[in-house]
């Protein structure tokens, strides 16, 4: 994995030295164009064009040998932005008749700069740059020109700077290019965060909360009662008979009895309350803002519509009902004291027969013993 990672880096670092060379290698045909003309001396585009060779030879190698591997910037962007600053001012100093065309070329080398370095890295690239232009017009700043005295030559000089604009086009486009990458890089990567997180929260048969989701539910709920009194219920719900669908019926039909009680569920819940699955055929509903009564009134409709609803569809003779049980949470206890108190009426409302609602015996609305809401 980190091998490919390097050859893909080391490719796009070649990539961008490949652009850089063709660059340079333009300017030199121009050189040669302004030699023919009489402007400079032919040894002046012979020069550039070997120290053009000479330094993205180097990088070359350097990227290619994979020298470049301990550094930030695998491209190098920093040494070779100077060293064609260097080579720019170097020129501009020999050659002033034509020293416009490395003057200009200052934009094309920062423009390249934008793709690969870092704030402080642009400043500093900058700050050099300026002490070369410095020199540059110090040393030679009276004898720079634009080359316009012949036909030929102005159409050189035309023709540089379409070369330069279409440069600059270029960067900029290859700059929104990269961007759009990188935007599409977050959307995915938030998406898959997104993914991810719901993959940790929701139960991935029936699409709804999970027990570890339920675990967080449960202690926002408990802080809002500490902080505001404000009530909650937890009802654990169990389909009666789930088991023998499994068996009898197979694990398919199975799964499409537990995602059709999860929908007759979802219908007679609020938006504000929670539902979990919280393992095999066992779920939580968690009532918001509710006391018991107001609480077994939905509960009492979910046994009611599992008891009627059509479950044959999914085998022969197939009958559910749903077995349930209820608590209000109370001041000083614990989430798992509860609980406790729910399964405990779970249990209960089991043991009496099934197919019932069945308040915790100590919640603030029962009698001592549990109190059945409904049989079915």
């Amino acid at each position: 994995m980190k091998q490919q990672r390097r050859k893909e880096v080391n490719a796009m670092a070649l990539g961008m030295l490949g652009r850089a060379a063709l660059s340079s290698l333009l300017d030199t045909l121009l050189l040669w164009g302004f030699a023919r003309a009489g402007v400079i001396q032919p040894e002046i585009a012979l020069l550039y064009g070997m120290a053009v060779v000479i330094t993205n030879g180097i990088f070359y190698l350097i990227i290619r040998g994979g020298f470049n591997r301990g550094y930030k910037d695998p491209a190098l962007t920093f040494p070779q932005v100077v060293i064609a600053l260097l080579l720019q001012t170097g020129f501009m100093i020999l050659a002033p008749q034509v020293g416009y065309l490395f003057l200009i070329n200052f934009f094309i080398i920062y423009g390249f700069g934008v793709l690969g370095l870092s704030t402080f890295w642009y400043v500093v690239s900058w700050l050099i740059g300026s002490l070369a232009l410095v020199l540059a017009f110090s040393v030679a700043g009276a004898h720079l020109r634009l080359p316009v005295a012949s036909n030929f030559s102005q159409l050189l000089v035309c023709l540089s700077f379409i070369l330069t604009l279409g440069r600059c086009i270029y960067l900029t486009n290859m700059l929104s290019r990269m961007q759009r990458k990188i935007m599409e890089k977050n959307q995915q990567l938030v998406l898959a965060m997104k993914r991810v997180q719901e993959l940790a929260t929701r139960d991935e048969l029936t699409n709804i909360e999970n027990r570890r989701s339920l675990m967080e539910i449960l202690a926002v709920e408990q802080k809002r009662f500490q902080r505001g009194g404000t009530p909650f219920c937890i009802a654990i719900l169990d389909l009666d008979g789930f088991k023998s669908v499994n068996d009898n019926f197979g694990h398919a039909a199975g799964d499409m009895v537990l995602k059709t009680f999860v929908e007759i569920v979802r219908n007679e819940m609020r938006l504000s309350d929670h539902f979990a699955r919280y393992g095999g055929d066992e779920f939580v509903l968690v009532l918001t803002g509710t006391t018991v009564q107001e609480g077994v009134t939905a509960l009492d409709r979910i046994c009611a519509e599992t008891e009627m609803y059509d479950w044959s569809k999914f085998g022969k003779d197939i009958i559910l009902t749903a077995s349930i049980g209820i608590t209000d949470f109370r001041p000083g206890e614990s989430i798992d004291e509860a609980f406790q108190r729910a399964d405990m009426a779970l249990y209960g409302a089991k043991a009496a027969g099934r197919n019932r609602v069945m308040i915790s015996p100590d919640s603030f609305e029962s009698s001592d013993g549990g109190t059945t809401i409904r049989a079915f």
